[in-house]
């Protein structure tokens, strides 16, 4: 039992030093204060993908209000018709719901890139 539990704490050292190891591994030779243009660079990338996430989220809510008032003209159809036209309204609003996300993103323009 004491080999065990002697092995067992030399593993859990070595595992916990490989943890402890690797961070400071990886920023050994980074230098830690960031310069203005990394900062800007980096707030930019935060505002990029807040508008991207905003963009997704608008669209994904269109596309549930289309689906809703789908199930909602479903409910009361009675003829093919109707169903072919609640149809026909689901794909109209999704395609509308796409096109818009599509023209915001080509405004959105691409991701900033980082100045070397």
């Amino acid at each position: 039992m004491k080999k065990l539990s002697g092995r067992s704490i030399v593993a859990v050292a070595m595992v916990a030093g490989l943890f402890l190891a690797t961070p400071l591994a990886a920023s050994a030779g980074s230098d830690r204060s960031k310069t203005s243009s990394s900062r800007t660079y980096h707030q930019e990338v935060i505002a990029y993908r807040e508008s991207r996430y905003a963009i997704q989220l608008a669209f994904q809510s269109a596309v549930t209000t289309a689906k809703a008032n789908y199930l909602q003209a479903l409910s009361i159809a009675t003829t093919s018709a109707e169903r072919s036209a609640a149809q026909q309204a689901l794909t109209t609003a999704i395609i509308q719901a796409a096109s818009q996300r599509s023209a915001a993103l080509t405004t959105l323009g691409a991701p900033p890139v980082r100045s070397t």
